[in-house]
């Protein structure tokens, strides 16, 4: 396979991808930006991931400027509410599919890893929860569960891993929203690890090092 960094389009969204080196290895990570970022900004993250492994970095179909894209347009008239970042997220879904069948084809192509910061924390959070059967661990940094979701009692999650990490001092996006994931999770059935820094909207280096950990075992 080809070990070289590529950019591709899967109408409505734009990939970079990261092949593996080695084909028999199996693991897909979706890395998914947040607020005003774009392809290129969860590259930060690629440290914590597993040596050869195919990664995928999806941007956010709203333009907000140049290099500055968003999943949804948190000033519209209306907060956007969790069927609001399902829309996206299920079209996300079939993208990332419709990527893999290209990219890989000496294996089946197994469940996803997903790691999204703040608003790209918010449609991972989302994509779990509704295609539970396509995931296998998630990674929600400084990120937040949109207003209104379904009841946690549908669909269980107890297949599902969950990283959650967030800054006690993060003021864009409380730390009180890394509790309710936290909660909301938990009772959904879902296994938690928790890292909490005395940071901002950021995350320190002992839960990257705890994110590497999450997804090396």
């Amino acid at each position: 396979m080809n070990d070289k960094t590529f950019d591709i389009m899967i109408n409505p969204f734009y990939f970079r991808v990261i092949p593996q080196l080695n084909d028999q290895s199996g693991e897909v990570f979706c890395l998914i930006h947040g607020w005003s970022g774009n392809e290129k900004s969860m590259s930060i993250f690629s440290t914590a991931l597993p040596k050869d492994q195919l990664s995928i970095f999806p941007r956010g179909p709203v333009v907000l400027g140049e290099n500055s894209f968003a999943w949804v347009d948190i000033h519209a008239k209306r907060k956007p509410t969790f069927n609001d970042y399902a829309k996206v997220s299920s079209a996300l879904h079939t993208s990332i599919f419709e990527l893999l069948k290209i990219t890989i084809s000496s294996f089946p192509i197994k469940k996803l890893n997903l790691i999204g910061f703040s608003q790209g924390a918010a449609v991972c959070a989302v994509l779990s929860k509704l295609f539970p059967e396509s995931i296998n661990k998630v990674a929600l940094l400084a990120g937040f569960l949109p207003a209104n979701p379904p009841n946690y009692a549908d669909l269980p999650l107890s297949k599902i891993k969950y990283y959650i990490a967030h800054g006690t001092q993060d003021k864009l996006v409380e730390f009180k929203k890394a509790l309710e994931l936290k909660e909301y999770f938990e009772k959904s059935g879902a296994d938690i690890i928790f890292c909490q820094e005395e940071l901002g909207h950021k995350i320190g280096s002992n839960c990257l090092r705890n994110l590497r950990e999450f997804f090396n075992n």
